[in-house]
């Protein structure tokens, strides 16, 4: 079928699509959107609404609460002998579309907290008191290593009296002996 001359698609959730060349896939695909994908109908129509040129101009509707609107829409459709071939396969076309919020649906979510906003502020809550203790447990753990190195009265011994003599450094003085069978002249 030539591509320019399909003047209507119906597209049904759970349906897959014909193929020849390349896997199936499914003919509806909800790609997000301010909406989500729980709204998602069961049946869309696309309308061949003419040619630009390069690609076929879409219009897409279908049965969807006034809250709800199709946002970006990409009607894909498997070419019959390669990728780019003009003649379509039949049956092979599918719709990937983005489900967003018309003015009527982001009132809703502003006084009313529907769409499941509840869900997202609380989750951002949570993650912002999860954040704030981590921050909180590694500025200890920096006033605990500051307190270490500098506050501490655990300096190194040394001696300076002779220069010829050699001394051992503290870290190595509390070091457990050498294993056996190891020449202690040697350290």
């Amino acid at each position: 079928v030539l591509l320019r001359e399909v003047q209507a698609l119906t597209l049904r959730r759970g349906r897959y699509t014909a193929s020849r060349r390349a896997a199936a896939v499914p003919q509806l695909q909800c790609a997000g959107g301010a909406a989500g994908c729980s709204h998602a109908p069961e049946v869309v129509q696309c309308y061949n609404k003419g040619w630009d040129g390069y690609d076929v101009q879409w219009q897409c509707k279908a049965d969807l609460e006034n809250t709800y609107r199709f946002g970006q829409i990409e009607v894909s459709c498997e070419g019959y002998d390669y990728p780019d071939d003009p003649y379509i396969l039949r049956g092979s076309c599918s719709l990937l579309f983005r489900l967003e919020l018309t003015e009527e649906g982001e009132r809703k979510v502003k006084n009313s907290g529907s769409f499941g906003s509840g869900y997202y502020q609380l989750r951002k809550d949570s993650s912002d008191s999860g954040a704030g203790a981590i921050v909180v447990i590694v500025l200890l753990a920096l006033a605990f290593g500051v307190y270490k190195l500098f506050l501490s009265n655990h300096q190194p011994q040394q001696s300076f009296g002779d220069s010829n003599v050699f001394t051992r450094p503290s870290w190595q003085s509390q070091q457990a002996p050498p294993p056996p069978g190891f020449k202690s002249s040697f350290t």
